[in-house]
């Protein structure tokens, strides 16, 4: 039987099977995560590697289409669990159409970034920002508009300008309740048509090898986040932050923090509620900043899936077992990890603060009318929460 030649491997894959070793180096170089995390790390390393995948191969600046950005699929940097975030790759010198319907969300819009893995680089700063939700439209709810250097000379309808180092576009829907629906845009390419010819392989070689780069990138990003805050003092004590260097919402506040409790002990998150307030959540993060699946465990809610107690404050348990009360924040048996708190355009932004207590003992920490929950109706808020986030399109 004839030998087969050795298949050669492009110089991209020699780089994606390197990533391992270069995030174990800069673990042991930054000191975190310790060797007990390992095997998490390694899990975390290749979610960023499957979404760099998804992002750098299954669109394109000739051929965009929305691909998943952050979100359940790939929780890294804390999205917001009522968020659905979209990604497209876009060139700044393009034309683009982006055509759909509004639908009844709490927040709907198109964020200019600079970075991504299509170029390599972390997701940078945020350029622009298109409010879908005011966009003018009939009585149908849709909408044409667009995105270019210069308006088009024989276009009269709905367009804004593209700013010059735009390489992404992001799309985030935020819903709160149920009854609430996304609405669904599509996006288009003007000025060229789209090449249909496949990828050659020094083409294939170069995006993984961005596709590299970029996890590289975004995995130190995070640690050094994680690292900081703990060295800076932000071990169950929160930091606000606009974020508007990492795609932060103008609009909005964020306090972050990370947390830390033993196997015998609890943490209870208190804040107060400003007068106004169009949206606000807080969420748990794993040990990577990486949000907590919040869909089987309630490790994250929003203003009106909370329990107010009759003070005006609002109250959560984090805990990594089920404390029997009301706004229990699961930890999913995580004792260390971080915790994100938003407000979004709100007339103040309160600080809140966090207490470390003995688990026996949290009874005495909170107001005396803190009903009990029970493990029926825990389920019961499981199976809503369940039916709540699976029901959207979420990729």
């Amino acid at each position: 039987m004839a030998m087969m030649e050795p298949v050669q491997r492009v110089s991209g894959l020699a780089e994606v099977g390197t990533l391992l070793q270069s995030a174990d180096a800069l673990a042991r170089e930054l000191g975190y995560p310790d060797p007990s995390l390992q095997a998490p790390y390694h899990r975390q390393v290749m979610m960023l590697l499957a979404q760099a995948y998804v992002q750098v191969f299954g669109t394109s600046v000739e051929q965009p289409d929305w691909v998943p950005h952050t979100g359940p699929l790939f929780p890294w940097g804390a999205p917001n669990h009522d968020t659905i975030y979209r990604f497209a790759p876009i060139d700044a010198k393009g034309v683009y159409r982006v055509s759909g319907s509004q639908g009844s969300e709490t927040l709907a819009s198109l964020m200019f970034r600079k970075g991504g893995a299509n170029t390599g680089q972390v997701h940078g700063a945020t350029l622009g920002e298109i409010d879908v939700r005011a966009l003018q439209t009939g009585v149908d709810k849709r909408f044409v508009l667009l995105i270019s250097r210069e308006r088009p000379a024989a276009h009269t309808g709905l367009w804004f300008p593209m700013p010059p180092e735009a390489t992404g576009l992001v799309a985030r829907q935020v819903t709160q309740e149920p009854t609430q629906s996304d609405g669904v845009w599509s996006l288009e390419r003007l000025d060229r048509l789209p090449d249909r010819s496949a990828l050659a392989d020094r083409d294939v070689a170069a995006r993984m090898g961005l596709m590299s780069q970029f996890v590289s990138r975004l995995n130190e990003f995070l640690l050094r986040l994680v690292r900081k805050l703990r060295d800076d003092g932000y071990t169950n004590s929160f930091l606000a932050d606009r974020f508007q260097g990492h795609g932060g919402i103008a609009a909005q506040m964020y306090f972050q923090s990370l947390f830390e409790f033993a196997e015998d002990e609890v943490l209870i998150l208190e804040s107060d509620i400003p007068n106004k307030v169009n949206y606000w959540s807080v969420q748990l993060l794993d040990p990577f900043y990486s949000a907590i699946d919040f869909i089987f465990h309630s490790s994250a809610y929003n203003g009106r899936q909370v329990r107010i107690d009759s003070d005006g404050r609002v109250r959560f348990v984090i805990a990594a077992r089920d404390p029997g009360v009301p706004n229990w924040l699961d930890s999913a048996g995580w004792q260390r990890g971080g915790m994100f708190w938003r407000w979004h355009e709100a007339s103040s932004f309160p600080k809140p603060s966090v207490l470390r207590v003995k688990s026996l003992d949290l009874r005495r920490y909170l107001p005396e009318e803190t009903p009990r929950v029970t493990a029926a109706e825990r389920d019961q808020g499981r199976a809503a929460r369940i039916g709540q986030y699976q029901s959207r399109r979420r990729w």
